[in-house]
C-alpha cells in the first residue's frame, strides 16, 4: 500500500511541474504579444508624424550633427550650375568664356561670387573652437603652369623622372596651367594650424568633412576617386559647388566629375 501511495505522489508532482511550465509559457508569450502590439503602435505614430511633418529637419539626409547653426540668418547666395558645376581637370580646360571676378578675403584672392559662403564658414569655425588657416585661392594661368614646369624640372633633376613620367606627375600634383581648379577662383585650399601635423588629421580637417557641405564645399580631389579627378589625393583642397549640390555630392558619394555628369544626365532626360 505504501508503494502505491508513493507512486501516486510522484504522479502529482510530475502533473504540477508540468502546468507550472505552461503557465510560464503562457506568461512568456503574454509579454511578446503586448511588446509587439507596442512595437506597431509605435511604428503608426511615427509614420502619421512622417506624413504629417515631411519637412521637419529630423528627416534632412544630412546627418542632424554635420548641420551647424549659421552665424546669421540670411541665406547665403545661390547660382545657377553653369557656375557651381564648372569642371576644370586634365581633359577640361577652363573655358575661354569664364570670367573670374576676384575679391580678396584675408587677402587671398577668390571668385568674389564664393566669398560670402567662406567667410561665414571660416567664421562658423572659429566660433566652433576650429581655425580655418587659408593657403591659396585663385592662382593665374600664368602662375600655375610656372609652378607645373618647376615641377617637372624638380622631379628630373632630384628625383631622375623622365620627361613625360615628369609632366604626368606635376599635372596629377599641380596641374597645367589652364587645367587647373586654381583658375576658377573656387578652389580654397587650407593648412592645418597645428605646427607638424599633417593636414588630413588635423582639427580643421575633422571639421571641414562633417561641416563643409552646409556652405557649398566639398572635398576636391577624395582618396577613392583618384582615377576619375586625374589628380592626386589632396585632403587639403575644397571647392565650392553650391550648398544643394554639396549635400547631394556628399549623399551620393561623388566627386565633381561624376556630379556634373550626372545633371547633366537628368537633366537630359
Amino acid at each position: 500500500m505504501r508503494r502505491n501511495k508513493g507512486e501516486k505522489v510522484v504522479k502529482t508532482r510530475a502533473s504540477w511541474r508540468k502546468a507550472d511550465q505552461v503557465r510560464k509559457i503562457k506568461i512568456v508569450m503574454t509579454f511578446v504579444v503586448v511588446a509587439l502590439c507596442i512595437s506597431v503602435a509605435a511604428g503608426a505614430v511615427l509614420a502619421w508624424i512622417e506624413i504629417q511633418h515631411p519637412f521637419d529637419t529630423s528627416s534632412s539626409s544630412v546627418p542632424v550633427s554635420s548641420q551647424p547653426s549659421v552665424s546669421s540668418e540670411t541665406e547665403l547666395p545661390v547660382y545657377d550650375n553653369t557656375f557651381n558645376l564648372v569642371v576644370v581637370n586634365a581633359d577640361s580646360p577652363l573655358s575661354e568664356d569664364f570670367v573670374v571676378q576676384l575679391e580678396k578675403y584675408e587677402g587671398v584672392p577668390f571668385e568674389e561670387r564664393i566669398v560670402e559662403a567662406l567667410e561665414r564658414m571660416v567664421e562658423d569655425a572659429r566660433n566652433a573652437g576650429c581655425t580655418l588657416k587659408i593657403a591659396s585661392g585663385y592662382v593665374s594661368k600664368e602662375d600655375q603652369d610656372a609652378q607645373y614646369h618647376a615641377k617637372i624640372q624638380q622631379l628630373m633633376e632630384q628625383e631622375g623622372y623622365s620627361q613625360v613620367r615628369a609632366e604626368d606627375q606635376a599635372q596629377k600634383t599641380i596641374g597645367r596651367g589652364g587645367y587647373n581648379e586654381h583658375q576658377t577662383g573656387m578652389l580654397v585650399e587650407f593648412a592645418a594650424s597645428e605646427e607638424g601635423v599633417p593636414f588630413e588629421q588635423s582639427q580643421a580637417y575633422q571639421w571641414l568633412m562633417k561641416n563643409s557641405v552646409n556652405y557649398g564645399f566639398v572635398l576636391r580631389y577624395p582618396e577613392n576617386k583618384t582615377s576619375i579627378t586625374g589628380t592626386d589625393y589632396t585632403p587639403s583642397c575644397f571647392r565650392y559647388v553650391g550648398t544643394d549640390n554639396a549635400i547631394k555630392m556628399r549623399e551620393y558619394s561623388m566627386c565633381l566629375e561624376e556630379y556634373a555628369q550626372y545633371v547633366r544626365q537628368q537633366a537630359a532626360n
